[in-house]
């Protein structure tokens, strides 16, 4: 982990975070840097899509419904699987979320 990408999962784990663009000012970087720190976060661990949180949470108090609905995993029953869920989880695509690895080393 660069020492930049280290700064900005401390800055995130902090909650000092709002918006890419507060994490752009602050730290003096373009969109495209932004988006390559969050790539390589997510390779390590400590970040995952909105989508990989939704579907885990799902699956733990479903009692066994995997994957997301857009991507079939919920085909078989267990889930209620709908155009309303597939609307909701496309408006927090480009949402990251912390792990708990991040939790625990950065906080």
């Amino acid at each position: 982990m660069t020492e930049l990408e280290n700064k900005i999962l401390k800055f995130l784990v902090d909650g000092k975070a709002y918006s890419d663009t507060a994490i752009m000012k602050n730290f003096g970087i373009d969109y495209e840097e932004l988006q390559n720190i969050y790539k390589n976060l997510e390779k390590e661990g400590y970040l995952e899509s909105y989508e990989i949180y939704q579907d885990r949470n799902i699956s733990h108090s479903s009692g066994g419904c995997s994957g997301s609905c857009s991507s079939g995993g919920c085909g078989g029953g267990g889930c209620n699987c709908n155009s309303d869920e597939d609307d909701a989880l496309g408006e927090f695509k480009e949402i990251w979320v912390l792990t708990s690895k991040a939790i625990v080393e950065f906080s």
